[in-house]
């Protein structure tokens, strides 16, 4: 995305197509140090936010109690069949879908 702004602004600016991409090398390459940068500066957790036995013992006891009493299932996946409702959201999906492989496949017919 931010390669895209850039060799728009660039080409806006008149900047001749084969120094187009100079600038945004050194951008990116910019954007991958500072991410090692931030990778470098990352430390472990101070030992004092760590949980005791004890306290995972007692959390996790009280979470399988909470557990048995949550009621697990499908709760009615499956049970609705295909309604108009479903027909309309898989035509919302559908259609694009259909659009975009339709569009893909005529400019493939173009290059054979």
């Amino acid at each position: 995305m931010v390669v895209n702004y850039i060799r728009e602004f660039q080409l806006k600016a008149g900047v001749p197509r084969d120094h187009l991409y100079d600038t945004t090398m050194y951008i990116l390459c910019s954007m991958l140090i500072a991410g090692l940068i931030c990778n470098y500066l990352i430390k472990p957790v101070d030992p004092k936010w760590n949980m005791s036995a004890d306290e995972v013992a007692r959390l996790q006891a009280a979470s399988a109690n909470s557990e048995a009493a949550i009621q697990h299932g499908s709760f009615g996946i499956g049970k609705g069949g295909f309604d108009v409702r479903a027909a309309l959201f898989w035509a919302f999906v559908g259609i694009p879908l259909a659009w975009g492989v339709y569009k893909t496949l005529e400019s493939v017919v173009k290059i054979f």
